[in-house]
């Protein structure tokens, strides 16, 4: 029995285009025109550990279990146990938990509905020949991470008045 190979390949823009591009974004998905940059949202959080505040630009989608975005980069690792963020999307603000999921058999499900519904993985920087069924396998190979966003819990009334 041989080894399942991968077939989807990492795609990911230049990093010197990322970087020219990224200071644009923030500024443009928090204006009017905000709204004609309808595939991507800012993400703005705080580092679980630093507190530094991160405001990131990144690729919008929806799946059947609500936004959710995927990325191969280390910021990710504040959403390992469920994390708030202020999402800027089409010129709204809201304040979203996001969840990170690493598991390389969901995050393939996740990029298949993707396919499914669009027909291609390029948004998420991912090549995929046109038939191919993302395995776990391509998950893993292509170290994308699945970030899903529910609604923030309503504030509490403090209780030690």
């Amino acid at each position: 029995m041989t080894a399942k190979m991968a077939i989807a390949r990492d795609a990911k823009p230049p990093l010197v285009l990322v970087r020219m591009m990224n200071p644009a974004m923030r500024l443009l998905l928090r204006t009017p025109l905000g709204r004609a940059i309808r595939p991507f949202a800012l993400l703005e959080f705080r580092g679980r550990r630093t507190g530094r505040r991160y405001l990131v630009p990144v690729g919008w989608h929806s799946l059947n279990n609500g936004p959710a975005v995927f990325t191969p980069a280390p910021w990710r690792t504040n959403f390992a146990r469920g994390h708030p963020a202020t999402v800027h999307h089409l010129r709204r603000q809201r304040t979203l938990v996001g969840t990170l999921d690493t598991d390389p058999q969901r995050v393939a499900a996740a990029m298949q509905e993707l396919i499914d519904r669009h027909g291609s993985l390029r948004p998420v920087g991912v090549d995929v020949p046109v038939g191919h069924r993302v395995t776990e396998v391509d998950g893993r190979t292509v170290d994308r991470a699945l970030i899903t966003f529910t609604v923030a819990p309503a504030p509490t009334p403090n209780s030690n008045r």
